[in-house]
């Protein structure tokens, strides 16, 4: 059956009615060698007590071994109509003695024994049984061998096997019945649940009841539950990055629009070289906008299936992205400098999103910092690296250490044209990564330090 097609019901009825005929074809192998035992222990018995009986024949006539029997009473003694019987009578000195010469030997048998084997006269299978006697005074020993081809053994065994048969066969059958009954209702929660999820419809993500469930259904039901509840968050995340999009685009856009009708209206160049400046600088606001939301739905936890984490080199990271923001430092006159150790600081990362995420708090630095002040960014080894930006800027208020990692939240006051999303996005990152940004004063207690804690070094 092609993989989706398969049922779980009739694979389950497939595996348990196989080794239900598979126990059935065993007890039926036990049930024959069970037959053919007592078969065998039933008409040995008669060929024991026969072998003896002709033992009983044997006579010693002046120190000589005789058998001498009635052809009367032999012809009784063969009389079957199924089975044909041999006999064989022999001695040690005399040779063969009387009955039927071509009767196999039966090989050594201890005085008084006893000896069965299977064998073969004319062609035909037959179950011989020997004994072996020592008359006294002759020094002679005879051996009285009588044998019974097999008919009436295969016809007991099957007559037995029949009368077993018909109650395994039933036995099977209820067995059967029983396995499908069991089968059915230990899928009906299954069938259930799948129930109770399609009649739901797309809008409806609250989680299934787990009552009344067996334990192995509540534990599908509860990765089913975890599932609706990360969607939930990914489908609420979705309409939130949606909603802050179409919020925050509006004001830059409606500025572009502005813009671009004062300069298609200027009436002089330097109007409209005015108003180009202007739509400029709010295309490079919506352009940055338009990356910080994209960088923020990235580093989600909803994206983080996209993030490659791997080894960064925090030491590497950190000069790399603070040689990009020289030329801005210049530009605010601000003194950047760079205090990382000689050797390599690692943590498992995604680079591009740490990039963004110290390119943030150096923007930040710079945009909010004391014009002409000076702007640090630190790298700290040890069991908790460390990845940290200070400024001595005017800092920020302690009550407000928390509120300003909310999206698009900006402190009263705050000068330039941010849009409120750069610590926002360095939270979601140090969160994506397993780390903490904590904020504090400077060293010499004016400014602020931004640093990003991870947890473990890679």
């Amino acid at each position: 059956m092609r993989a989706g097609e398969r049922s779980l019901r009739v694979g389950l009825l497939l595996w348990l009615g196989t080794a239900l005929v598979v126990l059935l074809a065993l007890d039926a192998l036990a049930s024959y060698f069970t037959a053919l035992h007592f078969a065998n222990h039933v008409y040995d018995a008669w060929l024991i007590d026969s072998t003896r009986s002709l033992a009983q024949a044997v006579r010693v006539e002046h120190d000589r071994v005789k058998f001498q029997v009635p052809e009367v009473a032999l012809d009784i003694f063969q009389f079957d109509e199924i089975d044909h019987t041999y006999f064989k009578v022999s001695s040690v000195r005399q040779g063969f003695l009387g009955g039927e010469p071509a009767l196999p030997d039966s090989g050594p048998i201890a005085i008084g024994g006893l000896a069965l084997r299977f064998t073969s006269v004319h062609g035909a299978p037959i179950r011989l049984v020997a004994t072996r006697l020592a008359p006294a005074g002759t020094g002679d020993s005879v051996t009285v061998a009588v044998g019974e081809t097999l008919r009436k053994r295969a016809t007991l065994t099957r007559e037995i096997l029949l009368a077993m048969a018909a109650p395994q066969i039933t036995l099977l059958a209820i067995a059967l019945a029983l396995v499908y009954l069991g089968v059915s209702r230990g899928l009906k929660p299954l069938t259930d649940l799948a129930a109770q999820i399609e009649a739901r419809d797309q809008n409806n993500l609250t989680p299934v009841a787990l009552s009344g469930l067996p334990r192995e259904t509540r534990v599908l039901a509860g990765r089913i539950n975890g599932l609706l509840e990360r969607l939930g968050e990914a489908i609420h995340a979705q309409q939130r990055f949606v909603a802050d999009a179409a919020h925050q685009l509006r004001t830059p856009l409606a500025a572009l629009l502005l813009h671009a009708e004062r300069a298609r209206r200027a009436e002089d160049p330097r109007s409209e070289q005015e108003a180009l400046r202007a739509l400029q600088r709010s295309v490079e606001r919506a352009a940055r906008l338009s990356q910080q939301l994209l960088t923020l739905a990235r580093a989600e936890p909803q994206g983080s299936s996209v993030v490659a984490m791997k080894p960064v080199d925090l030491v590497a990271l950190a000069r790399r992205v603070g040689e990009e923001w020289i030329p801005r430092a210049l530009e605010r006159e601000a003194d950047f400098g760079l205090a990382v150790p000689e050797e390599r600081v690692t943590v498992r990362g995604d680079e591009q999103l740490l990039g963004e995420l110290l390119s943030n708090l150096i923007d930040n630095a710079l945009r909010y910092g004391r014009p002409g002040g000076s702007v640090t960014v630190n790298v700290e080894s040890g069991e908790q690296p460390q990845l940290a930006v200070q400024d001595d800027g005017p800092g920020i208020a302690p009550e407000e250490r928390q509120r300003i990692f909310e999206r698009f939240y900006r402190p009263p006051g705050s000068p330039g044209e941010g849009c409120g999303l750069g610590l926002a996005i360095v939270d979601e990152i140090a969160r994506l990564h397993g780390a903490q940004v904590s904020v504090s004063p400077g060293n010499d207690g004016s400014g602020s330090r931004f640093a990003v804690i991870f947890r473990v070094a890679a």
